[in-house]
């Protein structure tokens, strides 16, 4: 399954692979609906990635943060940073425990579709809940690259007063820099 998503033409294979699984009795995992997501961002097919999560869950399989992950990540890839934010949306609808590493790729999303109010809410919106009695508990912080898309999306969107505000923020933080435009 991860040599399927490695190369550019391979997300149709990944995606036969699912079915070779299941035809075979063995029930695909969120595992391997997260490397065919890959193999699908890798391909350019956001839209066949999203449709992995409606698989998933006509298998009874619930999707997984690291297949919503997978699939932010593929949409983001291509721009879409709507259907990123929609996902994420959908994460927490679904209650399930997203993360600081789910967030930054919905704010890399945002980056990339050159959203910088959507990807600046993301991060003041995880800072609050890092800063939080819930998140400290479970050692939540922004990391790098948390900053590092923050400031690419505000880079990226001509705020060039908010990206340096952000370095100096991140700076007094003790936070080492990520470029912004590794985003």
């Amino acid at each position: 399954m991860r040599s399927a998503a490695r190369s550019r033409e391979h997300w149709r294979e990944a995606l036969r692979l699912l079915g070779v699984m299941a035809s075979r009795g063995v029930r695909p995992n969120a595992h391997a609906y997260a490397a065919a997501a890959v193999a699908c961002e890798t391909g350019g097919r956001w839209e066949v990635a999203i449709s992995l999560l409606d698989r998933m869950r006509e298998q009874g399989l619930p999707p997984s943060v690291i297949v919503y992950s997978a699939v932010m990540a593929c949409c983001g890839a291509e721009g879409r940073w709507e259907e990123a934010l929609q996902l994420l949306a959908a994460m927490k609808a679904e209650r399930l425990a997203v993360d600081v590493p789910a967030v930054n790729i919905a704010i890399s999303a945002c980056a990339r579709g050159r959203a910088w109010r959507e990807a600046l809410l993301l991060h003041e919106q995880l800072r609050a809940w890092c800063s939080s009695a819930e998140g400290r508990r479970g050692g939540q912080m922004l990391t790098e690259r948390t900053w590092g898309a923050t400031i690419g999306a505000m880079y990226k969107g001509g705020q060039w007063r908010k990206a340096a505000e952000l370095v100096g923020e991140m700076r007094r933080g003790g936070v080492g820099p990520q470029p912004p435009w590794s985003t």
